[in-house]
């Protein structure tokens, strides 16, 4: 009897997860469980998570040694002395929104991939709100975006020490964080507009190319490379429209002379102007796709 029993067991249902997490603690709980599993799909790819991870280092490196003639000409007067910090000091805050926004990119490579292979219909079916699996996947988007911009910035810090690297952090830990915030909270903004492309199209080289397409001009028009007074008249026009200049100038001025609670409240607010736009957008093809 007791070996018939053990054979005969109810098969668990595909996605059972979110069904049982629900009863217990709701849409958070959904939200939380579909973000989990975002997070566990991008760690079951070492290689895509390896350079996620190493990218913005390489960029460090590649940009710091072509823009930084550029810097040390401009910024080199005779009779003044010399500034307290390294071009890389400057271009630390413009490869972690780099960064962001390449992850951005990844986040409609992902929702195409789940449409693609039919779990986005298996979440549609599942027994949890609609509005969870959005919710959830931005926010493991926000999570992997926040860990990129901290190692970035720790690594810098290792090469201060063992490179003699002139970074201040004039902000400490505190200022570390709050830039962390910042640039994570931009990128899932940026997300919108991949996750929109993807739900549209359904068509990963298309998400591609118009994530791509944006991102260098989005960066080059503003202050994420140069401060604003080293960029020629018609970049600087262009880049007070531009939000990553808000980001860039908020998170470059925390590492290199201090809090200037004016620039991040234009940052943040930059922020959310962005996610309202392209979230908006997403929504709507969420609803399109779902419908």
């Amino acid at each position: 009897m007791a070996a018939t029993e053990s054979v005969y067991r109810p098969a668990a249902p595909t996605i059972s997860a979110p069904a049982a997490l629900g009863s217990a603690g709701g849409i958070a709980t959904e939200i939380l469980w579909v973000a989990y599993r975002s997070l566990r799909k991008l760690s079951r790819s070492p290689f895509l998570l390896f350079f996620t991870l190493m990218m913005p280092i390489i960029w460090l490196g590649m940009f710091s040694q072509t823009f930084g003639t550029v810097f040390e000409r401009a910024t080199n007067v005779p009779g003044q002395a010399p500034l307290p910090y390294d071009y890389i000091a400057v271009l630390l805050p413009g490869i972690a929104v780099m960064s962001a926004i390449q992850s951005a990119a990844q986040s409609g490579f992902s929702m195409v991939s789940d449409i693609e292979t039919g779990f986005m219909d298996k979440f549609l079916v599942a027994p949890i709100s609609r509005a969870s699996v959005l919710v959830g996947k931005t926010l493991a988007d926000g999570v992997r975006m926040a860990a990129q911009t901290a190692i970035v910035l720790a690594i810098a810090e290792i090469f201060c020490v063992a490179f003699g690297w002139k970074i201040p952090f004039a902000t400490g830990v505190a200022g570390c964080a709050m830039i962390v915030l910042l640039v994570a909270a931009f990128g899932v903004a940026f997300a919108g507009l991949s996750n929109s492309v993807a739900l549209f199209t359904k068509r990963t080289e298309t998400t591609m190319m118009v994530s791509f397409t944006l991102t260098f001009p989005l960066l080059f028009l503003s202050t994420a490379m140069l401060p604003y007074d080293l960029l020629p008249g018609w970049v600087q026009a262009f880049s007070k429209f531009n939000p990553v200049s808000y980001i860039a100038t908020a998170a470059r001025t925390l590492i290199l002379t201090g809090w200037n609670w004016t620039e991040i409240g234009q940052a943040f607010l930059a922020v959310v102007i962005v996610a309202v736009l392209l979230y908006s957008l997403a929504v709507f093809a969420f609803r399109r796709q779902t419908a």
